[in-house]
């Protein structure tokens, strides 16, 4: 089998490790050209894993350049920030199609609300889509840390394919029929950790941290169950599992962005950092996405007013923790 991953970022890398450990032969296409010639003297990403010796059956493209090495792919896997999946796309167009492509994105497009599998398919036309998601941080699998993702797999996609690719001694897969509410995971869980990071910015203790965290996946399971079409997306790997680890570790960097919004009071755009935050474009998109639904969600509605205006984060804190202690409890929820 034949796997080709566009990005040579840190995810990007940290898969084609995984699956070149089961598979004929990984290309790693990307832009940085002394950083594909490491990959491919030395087999190392100097970038991002740069103490990590890669397989040997890795192989770095230029994406700028022999993007035609797509077409000999039985498999294309998407591992670029969502901002530029539509152009990227647009520009390989010819040597996408009739390929399955899986996309690993944790965005969501503004102001077209769609997810990357449906940028792609709108871009590309006849392909195949997935969508992987799950609690995997790149530098833990990258080194065969155990880790578990969810594969969203629409009725068109060729199963075995994907799940050869996949499959690894240290991966754990669930699966969905729905790729969309798979990637939808990825985005909600990216805004609730900046609201997990808000809230420990201002308020302190683990009571506090672990029921506000509830709140959190209370309101992602009660928007799962309204927009998506899978009964149980809720509670597999990428919503349960991906929204436990991106709100409760501190290298999580949309958990470190809400952190800084609620100690400094300062707006996003004032951080200084290359670190694409996927999280704040979501946090927008959502509630608009929300609304239009007509699903009730104070949490992403919480994130948009302390972004908006982080001088008063501490009383937008106050007025949730009083809504919540005098609300009735609700039964309709999950």
């Amino acid at each position: 089998m034949r796997v080709s991953i566009i990005g040579a970022g840190s995810f990007g890398t940290a898969l084609a490790q995984t699956i070149s450990s089961r598979t004929e032969q990984v290309s790693l296409f990307g832009r940085n050209v002394e950083l594909l010639r490491s990959v491919n003297e030395h087999h190392i990403n100097p970038s991002y894993h740069p103490f990590i010796k890669l397989n040997a059956n890795i192989t770095a493209f230029d994406l700028s350049r022999q993007a035609g090495k797509l077409k000999e792919s039985d498999l294309i896997v998407f591992s670029i920030p969502s901002g530029v999946t539509r152009d990227v796309t647009r520009a390989l167009k010819d040597c996408l199609q009739g390929k399955m492509i899986v996309s690993t994105a944790k965005g969501i497009e503004c102001p077209s609300l769609s997810t990357m599998s449906e940028v792609i398919k709108d871009e590309a036309g006849d392909v195949q889509t997935a969508s992987f998601s799950g609690a995997t941080f790149a530098d833990e699998l990258i080194l065969g840390a155990f880790s578990c993702a969810t594969l969203g797999l629409d009725q068109r996609a060729d199963r075995e394919l994907i799940f050869t690719a996949f499959k690894a001694p240290n991966l754990v897969l669930d699966m969905s029929n729905d790729v969309q509410g798979v990637e939808l995971c990825g985005i909600l869980k990216n805004v609730y950790a900046i609201a997990t990071g808000i809230f420990d910015a201002t308020v302190t203790g683990n009571n506090a941290h672990y029921g506000f965290l509830s709140l959190c996946f209370k309101e992602m399971s009660h928007i799962l169950a309204k927009i998506t079409s899978d009964p149980n997306l809720a509670q597999k790997f990428c919503a349960h599992g991906d929204l436990h680890l991106t709100a409760n570790v501190d290298k999580s960097r949309n958990r470190i962005l809400g952190f800084i919004v609620g100690k400094l009071g300062i707006t996003p755009k004032d951080i200084k950092s290359n670190v694409v935050l996927e999280g704040v474009n979501a946090a927008r998109a959502l509630k608009r996405k929300s609304e239009l639904a007509e699903v009730d969600t104070p949490l992403i509605s919480f994130v948009n007013a302390c972004l908006d205006d982080p001088a008063r984060v501490r009383d937008y804190v106050k007025v949730l923790i009083q809504a919540n202690s005098e609300s009735m409890p609700r039964a309709d929820l999950p």
